[in-house]
């Protein structure tokens, strides 16, 4: 998926634009119950020069969605 706005400029190396992405994240989190897998599809931004990757609060609930689901299902 690409955005319709890529002129954000980077803000890490301030040479690259910001280009909108659904991307794969895998992860373990630990937990008190142990480590928790979680593997999701999120949208992210990332620089078409150095590679930098941001998302946004929507991303973020989504992963704490994801965790806490897993967790529901530790013993």
């Amino acid at each position: 998926m690409t955005s319709q706005d890529d002129s954000e400029v980077c803000p890490f190396c301030k040479r690259g634009s910001m280009v909108g992405e659904d991307r794969q994240l895998a992860f373990r989190q630990k937990t008190d119950k142990g480590y928790v897998f979680c593997q999701l599809t999120i949208p992210m931004n990332v620089c078409t020069h150095c590679g930098f990757i941001e998302w946004d609060d929507a991303a973020e609930a989504a992963i704490e969605c994801a965790i806490r689901r897993q967790y529901a299902r530790l013993p």
